[in-house]
């Protein structure tokens, strides 16, 4: 008895076995499977968010290219647009209107908010055509997006040629009492003639912009971009680094510091900045950098305040590009629910795969509704 029963478990065992190793090497291809029964009286879609805005989301023209410098210049963008493959998924969703909607209503998203390019109009290099490409663009984007199908479904960033900051400033007052924009779009430092010769949102030159900003009471989306190609040695031989995956957040943070600790909100204490990216690592490096530049304070005589001063009531942060629970979980802690929002990242990032990561984030409804979409309406004053 004893030896059958010994042969019995054997026999599974092995089973079991040639089960496991067999599965080991099995191919799978990963997807979620909705449980859902069907019948109308069970089912609660209880973790969908469906009003979700997203305030990071790109658009091309029929100008010109804004992902690299006008003119084109190595290392001043992704490496990503050297491969055929991505280019042909990204560059036609770029301007595909009904594709972009599809992917919005896959994602639950009622509202995108539209920008142009990284650098976009930061990256070029004439101020005639800078100051000219930027009335085109928002013209374009006001034209396609928010006065045909779909309308109610878009909104967008104005795009400000800081190459002549003067003219910016009209521009800005134009786009949003006009044209309906939202705030202004900074595609990063300014190109000042050259890849090379930038100027930085805290240089005096910025100031009638600036003001102009502050005066209409809207806010600027800081986008990342690439650093100058003549500060990227460390990242020689490893260049795909230097775009999104580290360089732009790293260039971005170091922008956003330069605000902080040039006096600039304390000279426009209402300024409102958002930043992509949970932060670009700033709600992370902020407790370290104010517990050591608290003994070098003479170095700035500017700054009144400390980094996290300013960034609780300065800055909004956005999820774009995000899928971790943890970042978005210490961003929300360092930032605060109200000054964060979601976002995607489109077309760059997949609206779907981002919208029903959120969506399904086991925080409560009002948390989600906050930071989904109850936060941007109050920001950019969208009703609702």
């Amino acid at each position: 008895m004893a030896s059958s029963r010994s042969r019995r478990h054997s026999f599974i065992y092995s089973l079991f076995s040639l089960l496991t190793a067999q599965l080991s090497f099995a191919q799978f291809t990963p997807q979620e499977i909705i449980i859902n029964s069907g019948r109308p009286t069970f089912y609660d879609p209880s973790t969908s968010v469906p009003g979700k805005i997203a305030l990071e989301e790109h658009v091309g023209n029929d100008l010109f290219s804004g992902t690299f410098t006008t003119p084109f210049v190595n290392f001043t963008n992704e490496l990503t647009y050297d491969l055929p493959a991505y280019l042909q998924d990204v560059e036609p969703r770029l301007t595909n209107v009904d594709s972009r909607v599809q992917a919005m209503d896959a994602a639950n998203i009622s509202i995108s908010i539209l920008m142009f390019g990284a650098p976009g109009i930061q990256g070029v290099f004439n101020t005639s055509f800078a100051t000219y490409a930027a009335k085109y663009v928002n013209d374009e984007i006001s034209r396609i997006y928010t006065h045909r199908n779909h309308s109610s479904r878009f909104g967008f960033w104005c795009s400000n040629a800081l190459q002549e900051p003067i003219s910016a400033a009209e521009e800005l007052e134009r786009c949003v009492k006009e044209l309906g924009g939202v705030g202004s779009f900074v595609g990063g430092y300014t190109n000042n003639g050259s890849a090379n010769n930038v100027v930085y949102l805290d240089d005096p030159i910025n100031a009638p912009f600036l003001k102009k900003v502050v005066e209409l009471d809207v806010p600027i989306y800081l986008h990342p971009r690439m650093p100058p190609p003549d500060q990227q040695r460390v990242y020689r031989d490893y260049n795909f680094l230097a775009g999104s995956p580290l360089g732009f957040s790293t260039e971005t943070a170091a922008h956003a510091l330069r605000l902080m600790v040039s006096g600039i909100f304390d000279m426009y204490p209402t300024l409102q900045i958002i930043l992509g990216h949970c932060g670009e690592g700033l709600p992370f490096f902020l407790p370290r950098i104010d517990q050591r530049v608290r003994y070098l304070t003479d170095y700035w005589p500017a700054q009144k305040q400390s980094m996290r001063y300013y960034w609780e009531r300065n800055f909004y942060v956005t999820t774009s590009g995000v899928m971790d629970e943890g970042t978005l979980m210490d961003t929300v802690r360092v930032s605060g629910e109200d000054r964060v929002l979601f976002s995607v990242d489109y077309p760059f990032e997949d609206a779907v795969e981002i919208g029903g990561w959120f969506d399904r984030l086991g925080w409560s409804g009002r948390t989600k509704w906050k930071i989904g979409e109850g936060n941007a309406r109050s920001l950019l004053r969208l009703g609702g």
